[in-house]
């Protein structure tokens, strides 16, 4: 099993500390914003770049569990999403309390998933973010109940979560991205959506006109054939939308499918979309990164960084670590050694907001022992303040990601820029910005 060790980053000195103090995009004097989820009642300062987690005890690590493979992609679709964990370690050294990332492959796999948390339990670890999907993680789940080692998952929507068990999902469970994904689809005056499961099954709350498969494994020339019947259906007035589930390579398969069919119809996407992968395999294919393309998550990305108040500067924050990063030759990848400039146009915020907690959980109990973290982190409610990106975690609950903090999420490709530029041709992307309700 390859592991891999994050550096530990070293405090800058205070003058240049004081010149990555980041403030709001809106000016000097942001409206203040609430924060649902916050540790304090008190006003944020404004965030700044480096992190500081006091009383973290001094050897701390933690766990990050990657699928370099995984069955239909599934889990292996956030591997560089999950690179965000090292920007919260980057964050962290610069703020005089330094953690280490340590990595290990679950191979996309039950049996995989459970030996990489208990190899990560015996190296010592505070903690571990299982960065990775599908019914695989359930042997990480497994693992976490056997050693005892706090588990936080923000990429997994649906595990079996063991009454009691350390484990926590930081990003929106499968119930709340059902409900809101229905809720999104009323919003939009349509109501006779086909719903095509690529892998991700149905939508319980969601009646659709019409129901399609289209197997992982199956070619492209399904996915073709599939799109010009939606094509005869929306002829036909029956069908006016189309909702797809599965990983985002199977995604990315069929919108370019209802792109080459001519099919105009608003596309509605499992979180699975806000994977880096669904524009990088739309692109490959010669499709269109135009389409009216909608999910759900939770409203913490790159083009939140230019909002006002405390949203756009906890973000502006996070932006400018990844900058900062990706100009620091040290600062490397997972597994790779390659610099951390190579992916850092896809590290997302989960993986960042779940080390920062755990490290918040490790300084709370003053100690890096699991058990006494599984402890402190129960009774943690945390927010912007504490270095979270979005607007906040409730580990008072195994389901952390308060249901309202997720929103229908609609994509664009126009960079907001606040990644770093890379000198090479940049990845293809897309950019998600919370759909107004109405």
């Amino acid at each position: 099993m390859s592991v891999r060790s994050s550096r530990r980053w070293a405090a800058l000195p205070a003058a240049a500390l004081l010149a990555l103090t980041v403030t709001s995009c809106s000016g000097d004097d942001p409206e203040p914003e609430e924060e649902t989820a916050g540790s304090s009642a008190a006003p944020a300062a404004p965030a700044t770049v480096p992190l500081e987690a006091e009383g973290l005890p001094e050897g701390a690590a933690v766990g990050v569990v990657v699928s370099l493979a995984s069955a239909g992609d599934s889990g292996a679709q956030w591997n560089e999403a999950a690179e965000g964990a090292e920007v919260a370690a980057y964050r962290l050294g610069l703020g005089g309390t330094p953690v280490d990332v340590v990595a290990a492959d679950d191979r996309g796999t039950i049996d995989g998933a459970a030996q990489a948390v208990r190899d990560l339990a015996d190296q010592g670890v505070a903690g571990i973010v299982v960065a990775s999907s599908g019914p695989h993680v359930s042997g990480a789940v497994d693992a976490a109940v056997e050693t005892g080692v706090p588990l936080l998952m923000p990429y997994a929507p649906n595990p079996s979560l063991p009454d009691g068990a350390p484990v926590w999902l930081t990003g929106p469970s499968q119930t709340t991205i059902t409900d809101e994904l229905t809720r999104a689809i009323g919003a939009a005056g349509v109501s006779k959506p086909v719903l095509v499961d690529a892998g991700g099954g149905e939508l319980p709350t969601l009646a659709p006109a019409a129901q399609r498969a289209l197997a992982v494994t199956a070619p492209v020339s399904a996915a073709d054939r599939l799109s010009t019947e939606i094509a005869r259906l929306a002829d036909a007035a029956e069908v006016d939308s189309v909702v797809v589930t599965g990983p985002a390579a199977r995604q990315a398969v069929m919108v370019r499918a209802l792109q080459g069919s001519a099919v105009s119809l608003p596309v509605f996407l499992s979180p699975d979309a806000l994977s880096p992968v669904l524009a990088r395999d739309l692109v490959e294919a010669d499709g269109s990164l135009s389409s009216e393309m909608v999910t759900v998550g939770e409203e913490a990305s790159d083009v939140a960084a230019l909002s006002p108040g405390a949203t756009g500067e906890s973000l502006s924050a996070y932006f400018a670590a990844v900058r900062a990063a990706a100009a620091d030759p040290a600062v490397e990848d997972f597994f790779d050694g390659e610099p951390f400039a190579t992916i850092a146009g896809s590290a997302d915020t989960r993986s960042h907001d779940a080390v920062v907690a755990l490290a918040r959980a490790a300084a709370a109990a003053g100690s890096t022992e699991p058990g006494a973290v599984a402890d402190a982190l129960g009774g943690l409610r945390l927010g912007r303040g504490d270095g979270l990106t979005g607007s906040g975690l409730d580990f008072t609950s195994q389901r952390a990601l308060p249901a309202d903090q997720v929103v229908a999420l609609q994509a664009t490709s126009q960079d907001p820029g606040v990644r770093p530029v890379s000198g090479s041709a940049p990845a293809p992307r897309l950019f998600w910005f919370a759909v107004p309700r109405g």
